[in-house]
C-alpha cells in the first residue's frame, strides 16, 4: 500500500488525513502533541515533534512514503520538503519552504523579481531604526506566522514595545518593519503541479480594526470584477515562478490600495488554514486531492461543481462568540461547527483564537446576514 506522512495532526489537518484514507493511502501520522486529535484517524502514529526533521528523515528511510506533506503548518512544510529532497520524493526543495517562511528572504526575492513589495527595513535592535519615518507601519517577526508578535505603529515612540513583542516570537532573532500600506486584503490559493500552476479560488481576508492586526474572517469566493480578479491571478504566477514553486498549494496574501496597486505580503508553500474546507464548501473542489495529486506529479485538471460561498468567522472575544450564538440561533441551516467552548478569553493573535466555525451559504442574496462589504 502507498504510505504518506502527513506531518501534523491538529483539527486543521483532518481533511488532508480523511483525503488521503478515501485515496487509499495508508496515513502516519506525526505530531509533537501525543494527544493530538487527529491521532485516532491515522494508521500509524508517532509522536515526534515536526521540527525533528532528522528523526522524521529517519523514519522515511525505513518506511519508504510515496508524500510528505502538510496542510497549513509553517514547521511541517519545512520538514516535509527537507525530508523530500533527501529522500528523492515530489516537493519543492528545502530552499523554496526556508524561503517562503522566513519573511526577510520573501523581501528579497521580491526586489530581485521586480514583485511589488511594501517599503521595509529589518531590525535587530531599536538603534537599528533611527532612519525609519514612515508612519503608519508594521513591525513582525521575520519568521512567524498566524500574527504571532505584529504589531501596528502609528509613530517613532511605539517601536520599543512593538519590537520587544516581535522578539518573543521570533527564533531567528531578527525583525521586520514594514510601511502600512491601506488597502483591502485577498489571498490567492494555489496548486502546482511539475512546474504548472493553476489558481484555486481567491479568498476575501478580514482583519481586526486597527491598531491591533488578527484575521477575523475569510470568504471563499472573492467578490471581485473579472478585471480585478485577472490582475490577482496573474499577480499570483509572476509570485509562484519568482519563488520557484514547482509542486502543491500556495497561499498568497495580497494588498490592493486605493489605486488599484497590488502588494505581495506573504507568500506560504502551503495551503493557508481553513483553506480546503472553504473551497470545498463553496466549489465542491478538493483541494487536498489536488495536493495529493500533484505530489505525485499528476497533470491536474479540475473545476468547480458549484457556485456558492463558504465564510470561516474566528472567536477571538466574547463579542464573536455571542455572534456565534445568534448566528446558531437565527440561521442554524448555514452553520458548520463542532465547537465547545467553556471560557472565552481575548485573543492575542490567529493561533490564540478560542476557535473557528463556518458558514456555507448558497445564495449569494443572503450573504449580507454572515459579512458586511469588503473595504
Amino acid at each position: 500500500m502507498k504510505k504518506v506522512f502527513i506531518l501534523g495532526g491538529s483539527k486543521l489537518q483532518f481533511d488532508l488525513i480523511f483525503e488521503a484514507k478515501k485515496l487509499y493511502f495508508e496515513v502516519h501520522l506525526f505530531d509533537g502533541n501525543n494527544n493530538c486529535e487527529g491521532k485516532k484517524y491515522a494508521d500509524y502514529f508517532y509522536h515526534i515533534d515536526l521540527k525533528d526533521k532528522e528523526q522524521i528523515l529517519e523514519k522515511a528511510q525505513e518506511l519508504s512514503p510515496l508524500i510528505i506533506t502538510t496542510i497549513a503548518s509553517e514547521l511541517g512544510n519545512v520538514t516535509a520538503c527537507y525530508v523530500s529532497e533527501k529522500m528523492g520524493i515530489k516537493s519543492n526543495t528545502y530552499q523554496v519552504a526556508l524561503n517562503t517562511t522566513n519573511k526577510k528572504e520573501m523581501k528579497n526575492i521580491s526586489i530581485k523579481n521586480n514583485i511589488n513589495i511594501a517599503k521595509y527595513k529589518t531590525i535587530k535592535t531599536p538603534e537599528d531604526l533611527k532612519q525609519w519615518d514612515s508612519f503608519p507601519a508594521i513591525i513582525k517577526p521575520i519568521d512567524s506566522s498566524a500574527g504571532r508578535g505584529v504589531s501596528f505603529i502609528t509613530k517613532k515612540e511605539q517601536i520599543d514595545s512593538a519590537i520587544e513583542k516581535a522578539f518573543r516570537f521570533t527564533s531567528e532573532k531578527e525583525v521586520l518593519i514594514e510601511e502600512y500600506i491601506k488597502g483591502k486584503q485577498f489571498s490567492i490559493e494555489t496548486i502546482s503541479s511539475e512546474g504548472n500552476h493553476s489558481i484555486v479560488s481567491i479568498t476575501e481576508e478580514y482583519l481586526t480594526p486597527l491598531p491591533n492586526i488578527i484575521e477575523t474572517q475569510q470568504l471563499i469566493p472573492a467578490r471581485v470584477e473579472k478585471e480585478e480578479e485577472t490582475k490577482l491571478k496573474e499577480f499570483a504566477f509572476d509570485v509562484l515562478n519568482s519563488f520557484n514553486i514547482k509542486f502543491g498549494a500556495c497561499h498568497i496574501e495580497v494588498r490592493v490600495d486605493d489605486d488599484c496597486e497590488l502588494y505581495l505580503v506573504e507568500i506560504a508553500s502551503r495551503m493557508g488554514g481553513w483553506r480546503s474546507e472553504l473551497i470545498n464548501l463553496a466549489l465542491g473542489i478538493s483541494y487536498c486531492q489536488l495536493l495529493l495529486f500533484s505530489l505525485e506529479g499528476k497533470k491536474l485538471q479540475f473545476q468547480a461543481s458549484r457556485e456558492e460561498f463558504a465564510i470561516v468567522k474566528m472567536i477571538l472575544s466574547m463579542e464573536d462568540f455571542e455572534a456565534y450564538k445568534l448566528f446558531c440561533k437565527n440561521y442554524n441551516d448555514f452553520v458548520i461547527s463542532t465547537l465547545n467552548i467553556k471560557d472565552v478569553k481575548d485573543s492575542e493573535h490567529l493561533a490564540d483564537s478560542n476557535g473557528f466555525y463556518f458558514l456555507h451559504i448558497q445564495d449569494k442574496i443572503d450573504l449580507i446576514n454572515f459579512i458586511g462589504e469588503h473595504r
